[in-house]
């Protein structure tokens, strides 16, 4: 029974591209065979499934036809297509394959050199496989930006050899096998006449060129796997839960091929003072029932430090009040945001007999009634 690309790579079938994406760099991070424990039939599955997904075309034919659309065996035998170009009952493209010498071919590729230009090309894998790893900032890191420093386990460039594959100080030959050519072709004849197949190398790995002596270090495969420290920059204003991008320092790929990236998980902690919404940063002070009625200056904690807050007579409880570019980083800008601070005016809970003496009489001058059971001012007071 072949295998269901969606199942695969554990996505449903109405995953988005990016989420396709995101699912294969995690199975190809963890199975990679190079990589310890890595699992060579769940990586090949993985790269498979994501090869036919990731392309609209042969994802819509897939989710159409099934798995003949791509050159796997369906369910039931049933697979190839019929006249019209839908699935063809009880009757096997691959069946087919066999019987004229494609077996193990792509269908689609074979349809691809019956019509187009009588060749089938096969290359490496062009690109190193992407990485992924969480990073933890404190508050005032995502708000200010900081370099950090960190170590990772991957696929990388030999230092030995370079990437060469050669051992330092071994001469460099022409390949003997494609003559430089990085590819070989050989010719078959068919039902359909004669056509020819284009496989990458399997002696150079597509270079065109071999060493005297293989690499001791990698075994002429001009890369190892080790641990590798770097030194990160994260700007101003980052937030908790976003990704940044650490261009060409995934694995590397196969020799002479591009490295992949490194993506950044930021998980930025939260502070016991402050809260933040994007560049606005959130926090509360109290100011007692005198401040607030007569006015005040108060301190006020920001990221920056503490800084003076003027507290106007007549303040009410909940007011908000502004501190001008005393938030967090616009991420990319120079720019700040702002620190809004909230106000809650305290009521005293205990008063002494002489005090609660004043308040009556204030309240008296203001015209207003506070005659209170002298009971319950005792339970106050204690």
């Amino acid at each position: 029974m072949a295998q269901d690309y969606y199942q695969t790579l554990g996505v449903p079938k109405s995953a988005s591209a990016e989420e396709i994406k995101r699912a294969y760099r995690k199975l190809a991070h963890q199975y990679h065979p190079d990589k310890g424990g890595g699992n060579e039939e769940k990586f090949k599955a993985a790269s498979e499934a994501y090869q036919v997904l990731s392309d609209s075309q042969k994802r819509q034919q897939y989710d159409q036809y099934g798995f003949a659309s791509t050159g796997a065996r369906g369910q039931g035998g049933s697979g190839g297509f019929s006249a019209e170009g839908g699935p063809a009952s009880g009757w096997d493209f691959n069946d087919f394959a066999q019987g004229f010498g494609f077996e193990g071919e792509d269908p689609m590729d074979i349809f691809s050199n019956i019509f187009g230009n009588g060749q089938r090309k096969q290359s490496r894998r062009q690109r190193g496989v992407d990485l992924e790893m969480q990073i933890d900032l404190s508050f005032n890191e995502g708000v200010f930006g900081i370099e950090k420093e960190i170590t990772l386990e991957k696929s990388d460039t030999c230092e030995h050899c370079k990437g060469s594959g050669a051992e330092p100080g071994s001469k460099i030959h022409t390949c003997p096998k494609c003559h430089g050519q990085g590819q070989i072709r050989s010719m078959r004849r068919t039902i359909l006449g004669q056509m020819s197949t284009v496989v990458t190398c399997d002696q150079c790995d597509g270079t065109g060129k071999v060493p005297d002596k293989a690499c001791s270090e990698c075994n002429g495969k001009g890369h190892t796997r080790r641990r590798k420290t770097l030194k990160v920059k994260i700007p101003a204003g980052v937030e908790n839960g976003q990704r940044m991008r650490v261009s060409g320092e995934g694995e590397v790929g196969y020799k002479g091929s591009n490295f992949g990236d490194l993506y950044l998980n930021l998980h930025v902690a939260g502070h016991k003072k402050f809260k933040r919404q994007a560049e606005t940063i959130y926090s509360e002070i109290p100011v007692s029932v005198f401040q607030a009625t007569l006015g005040s200056e108060v301190e006020v904690e920001t990221v920056d430090g503490k800084v003076s807050l003027k507290i106007p007579s007549g303040t009410q409880s909940e007011k908000v009040f502004r501190l001008k570019a005393k938030g967090a980083h616009v991420l990319g800008s120079t720019q700040r945001g702002d620190h809004l601070v909230t106000v809650h005016v305290i009521t005293p809970t205990k008063l002494t007999k002489k005090e609660k003496e004043i308040f009556k009489q204030l309240a008296e001058e203001r015209g207003e009634s506070v005659e209170v059971d002298e009971s319950l001012w005792d339970k106050i007071i204690g």
